[in-house]
C-alpha cells in the first residue's frame, strides 16, 4: 500500500476546497463583471459593480442628506423617498433600474 488512507482523503479535501473556492469566485466576481460588461455593451449604464458591499453606503448617505434638508413644498417626493434611485436616473437614464 503505496499512499495512506488519511492522505488520500487530505487530497480529495484539498481537491474540493480548490473547486469551492473557484465557484464561489466565479459566483462573487466573475459572473457580475461579465453581467455588466453585456448590460455596457447594450447601452444600458449604471455604477461599477462593488464586491460585498454594493452601493449600500453610498445609498444610506443620500437618505440621511435628503431627510436632513426641509422637504419643499411639492409634489416632488421621490428625491426625498428614494435620494439614491432617483440620483441613478438622472445621471444613467431609467434604464440603469431596469435590470
Amino acid at each position: 500500500m503505496g499512499i495512506c488512507f488519511a492522505c488520500s482523503l487530505s487530497h480529495v479535501f484539498f481537491v474540493f476546497a480548490i473547486s469551492w473556492a473557484l465557484r464561489t469566485f466565479y459566483w462573487v466576481w466573475v459572473k457580475p463583471k461579465r453581467m455588466e460588461k453585456y448590460f455596457r455593451e447594450q447601452g444600458i449604464n449604471g455604477p461599477p459593480y462593488k464586491i460585498f458591499y454594493g452601493n449600500l453606503k453610498e445609498m444610506v448617505g443620500m437618505v440621511i442628506e435628503a431627510r436632513s434638508r426641509p422637504m419643499e413644498l411639492s409634489h416632488r417626493i421621490i428625491p426625498r423617498l428614494l435620494p439614491f434611485f432617483y440620483h441613478i436616473v438622472e445621471d444613467y437614464g431609467i434604464h440603469a433600474c431596469l435590470h
